[in-house]
């Protein structure tokens, strides 16, 4: 074996006792992303940190997947650009990564790899041996990470049993890997330093946030990276989760579920979003309640379909023809993602709007390990008329534009064109002006309440400041605190409310014209600096770092 012990990672400069990063690459096919996952975990189980970040093509088959693993004894919500420690499966991902890799390299034996430390596992003759497709190398790769990691095989083997129902050829060709490995000392000695944790990705949270509120009717027609979404809550006994013909189908099912009293919501990415829009509309004057989840990826048209951006910002903020009230709020972490969905659920039924969360692909598809969602996210009741005599008076004049609501039996009116409070299109100049006003007066409301929950968060103390949102705030938050710059992550976006600053300020985000940056410079009455990066790929913390300090 071709592993040098001289080589044991003193490449690390750790600012915590612990701080480790792991990828994993190869093929579509070679179950890579749950590879990822099962590492994530295995390390979660003994109480670390984790992040997961997945990069994947838009093949079934082929091309080239990975997952990066990050582990640490404190909280994290980003992956690392460096590896210390590389899993190769196929040979010609290797150039792909090659100037990432700062230490030990394991790859299948069935290819050669000269470069630097590396040690080769037979991992293709093993499953060749018990009759198993490729995808179980992932089974092997486990084994051999556990060995090197210092960690006992039993945690990986009741890893297995807890995942699996049929866990017997996974432990064994595992067992294998650990094996094989037995007589090379491990290069870290990981412990258990506290309780398990749960592993959850964003599309998790947002669907656990939404359950959490009350949703009982989901409609989505799938769109990367929103489709996971649709697949989890269609395993939930207490939703109904349906796949329509198309976007536009799926957004007025979930209007007509709310119009019958249901908490109901939709996912798309940009370009459902986009056959949407009349349907948002539709929403915004019938007042009908309504969660969209946006999660954005590269754009225009189908751009990179399986890499991240927040490039929709300007397109979500003013998502349809006309004005009308609307709450727009995008989480920074996977556990935001969690109480800002249900959050979100809870306001578009208390001020009868539509509101989108606004996510992206790379807080939706990563995984973060976390205590629980066990937060106080309920469901919070509205008030709602059970019985009534003759036509109701749906859209009843008050001063803060909420009427009162009821839903069949009784006989309630909802209206795409301008109507009168018990519902009937007119046009009347005198009915429109004092309707269009009570719609438009619910947005005062909004602003009040959204500046009593977290608009926004502030972390660290310093003079010069860095405003970011969504994902990106995970590689900002770790440069920020080494390189003593206040960070303040926005979250609701519409409205947007933003708080007093002196110093330098620094917006970073994840498109081509810094539109959160037009956003703040509007709101400051001053210029602000601008990091962006539009290639498909999330900030790392060391490439964020260089950015900062202009190496």
């Amino acid at each position: 074996m071709q592993f040098q012990k001289s080589a044991k990672i003193n490449y690390l400069k750790l600012t915590h006792n612990m701080d480790f990063c792991i990828a994993i690459s190869g093929a579509a096919g070679d179950g890579v992303r749950r590879g990822g996952l099962l590492v994530a975990k295995l390390l979660s189980s003994l109480g670390y940190n984790t992040f997961v970040y997945q990069e994947y093509q838009s093949l079934i088959r082929g091309g080239h997947n990975a997952s990066v693993i990050r582990f640490s004894d404190r909280k994290i919500h980003s992956h690392r650009y460096y590896y210390d420690l590389f899993v190769c499966l196929e040979d010609y991902v290797l150039d792909l990564h090659k100037d990432r890799i700062k230490g030990l390299i394991i790859h299948d034996s069935k290819f050669e790899c000269s470069n630097g430390n590396t040690i080769p596992i037979p991992m293709t003759e093993f499953i060749k041996e018990e009759h198993k497709p490729i995808i179980y190398r992932n089974a092997i790769v486990l084994g051999v990470l556990c060995r090197l990691l210092g960690i006992r095989f039993e945690v990986l083997e009741e890893l297995f049993r807890k995942e699996y129902d049929d866990a017997e050829s996974d432990i064994l060709l595992a067992e294998e890997g650990y094996d094989y490995v037995k007589e090379i000392e491990p290069i870290l000695k990981v412990e258990k330093i506290g309780d398990a944790k749960e592993v959850y990705s964003g599309n998790d949270a947002i669907a656990i946030g939404m359950m959490r509120a009350g949703l009982r009717n989901y409609y989505a027609y799938p769109m990367t990276p929103a489709s996971s979404i649709l697949h989890f809550l269609a395993k939930q006994e207490d939703v109904i989760a349906v796949q329509p013909e198309s976007e536009i189908a799926a957004i007025m099912m979930a209007l007509g579920s709310a119009f019958a009293g249901k908490r109901a919501a939709v996912a798309t990415s940009g370009g459902g979003f986009a056959l949407m829009t009349e349907s948002i509309s539709l929403a915004a004057m019938a007042e009908i309640p309504v969660l969209v989840v946006e999660a954005q990826r590269s754009s225009p048209s189908t751009g990179m379909a399986t890499y991240t951006a927040q490039q929709d910002l300007d397109f979500v903020i003013h998502p349809a023809h006309g004005e009308f009230p609307l709450i727009l709020a995008s989480p920074i972490t996977v556990e935001d993602a969690f109480s800002m969905t249900a959050e979100l659920l809870n306001l578009a039924w208390k001020y009868q709007t539509p509101a989108i969360l606004l996510t992206d692909k790379h807080l939706s598809e990563s995984y973060e390990s976390i205590d629980g969602l066990n937060g106080s996210v309920t469901e919070e009741k509205i008030e709602v008329v059970e019985r009534c005599e003759g036509i109701f008076k749906r859209y009843e004049v008050t001063n803060t534009g909420i009427s009162k609501i009821a839903f069949p039996p009784n006989i309630v009116k909802a209206n795409s064109n301008e109507h009168d409070e018990f519902g009937f299109t007119t046009d009347n100049p005198q009915i429109a002006t004092e309707m269009y006003a009570k719609r438009m007066r619910k947005e005062v409301a909004i602003k009040e309440d959204i500046q009593k929950r977290e608009p926004y968060k502030v972390f660290n103390h310093g003079k010069d400041c860095i405003i970011t949102w969504g994902s990106t705030f995970g590689a900002v938050k770790d440069v920020a605190e080494e390189l003593g710059y206040k960070l303040i992550a926005m979250r609701y976006l519409r409205p947007l409310i933003v708080p007093e600053i002196k110093g330098r300020v620094i917006v970073v985000e994840c498109n081509y014209s810094g539109l959160l940056a037009n956003k703040i410079e509007n709101k400051l009455s001053r210029e602000v600096e601008r990091i962006n990066r539009w290639d498909g790929r999330p900030f790392t913390p060391e490439e964020l770092r260089e950015r900062l300090r202009g190496d």
